[in-house]
């Protein structure tokens, strides 16, 4: 009988079929793939082709190690469970590796709902971290569900050699700290009702959630590049109430690296704002301002002059204001 201990079998497979009889090494782990097959009839017996592969796996983990090549503290080396980068077909909310739980209680009286951070632990199992809404209010469970997920992404792209990966990884956390800065920002009442509504609607697909969330953070984020651009005023008035960021360039005919140019914004009060953006006011690339024939009776109702000037025009701003100028203006002619 044979008495060997095969107990530690870690990256060894046992392979008995037909007349093939040995031990299998298979690493599968990114950065690096490693294969190895010992046949028992080349080392003389099952117990001394297992301490062959045995051996050779050790001594390849042991030089992966000292080259640097595998971090042996990196739990994606400890398990062979990947960071989901996906939306899951279970994920309801549109945010990657977070979801909302409506589940009874042990009870079942009453449901608990919460919001759930998913995560691994040391070992590699797959987690999750719970965030009641009973306890917390929707917006602060979520924030912290989403804080608790970005933490957690964080330690693996800090921990993750290999480079194709760790930029998957990246964008994800990107990603998660723009959800993060977008959920910090909601203060109007109206904001929060329409974020909350949009993730919490059961008729809407995850992927469809994910579309309007990526919308409306990429439009946040550009509202903030250009208000930092004009130190928050309006590049007309120089006013710092009600101001918005408006695109020259439209949002819907925009590509990605257009809507979030800040070069493709005007920060503009409310009557300004307006005029611009159906075309009844433009600007030429010395900044002064164009009005339209159709404005013409209003213009001085409203308190547009014809002599306002943009003074701090950068050359970056000019492609977008010929665009403008071009397709959305309504000249005199």
């Amino acid at each position: 009988m044979d008495s060997e201990d095969y107990s530690d079998r870690k990256y060894l497979k046992r392979r008995d079929q037909g007349n093939e009889h040995g031990w299998q090494f298979q690493f599968e782990r990114e950065p690096i793939e490693a294969s190895e097959y010992f046949r028992d009839s080349k080392y003389g017996s099952k117990t001394h082709s297992y301490q062959a592969a045995k051996n050779h796996r050790d001594a390849f983990l042991k030089n992966a190690y000292e080259q640097g090549i595998l971090d042996p503290d990196t739990p994606s080396l400890r398990h062979s469970i990947p960071l989901v980068l996906a939306l899951s077909p279970r994920n309801t909310s549109g945010i990657v590796g977070v979801s909302r739980e409506d589940r009874p209680r042990k009870d079942r009286i009453k449901r608990e709902v919460s919001w759930v951070a998913n995560y691994q632990d040391e070992s590699g199992k797959n987690k999750q971290k719970q965030f009641f809404v009973a306890r917390l209010g929707e917006k602060e469970a979520l924030f912290r569900a989403v804080s608790f997920r970005k933490d957690f992404v964080q330690r693996v792209a800090e921990r993750t050699t290999n480079s194709i990966k760790r930029v998957e990884i990246e964008k994800h956390l990107q990603e998660l700290d723009s959800l993060f800065e977008y959920i910090i920002a909601l203060e109007e009442d109206a904001d929060v009702f329409f974020f909350l509504g949009t993730i919490n609607n059961p008729l809407l697909a995850s992927t469809t959630k994910q579309e309007m969330l990526n919308v409306r953070i990429g439009q946040q984020r550009f509202r903030k590049l250009v208000l930092d651009m004009w130190r928050h005023k309006c590049a007309i008035t120089g006013a710092t109430q009600f101001i918005t960021a408006s695109h020259i360039k439209p949002w819907s005919v925009s590509d990605n690296f257009e809507r979030l140019d800040p070069f493709n914004g005007l920060p503009l009060s409310p009557v300004y704002d307006k005029a611009f953006d159906v075309g009844l006011i433009s600007f030429d690339d010395e900044g002064k301002i164009l009005i339209s024939k159709h404005l013409m009776h209003d213009a001085n109702l409203l308190g547009i002059s014809g002599q306002e000037r943009i003074r701090e025009l950068n050359f970056m701003h000019k492609k977008y204001l010929a665009y403008h100028r071009k397709i959305l203006f309504e000249p005199n002619t």
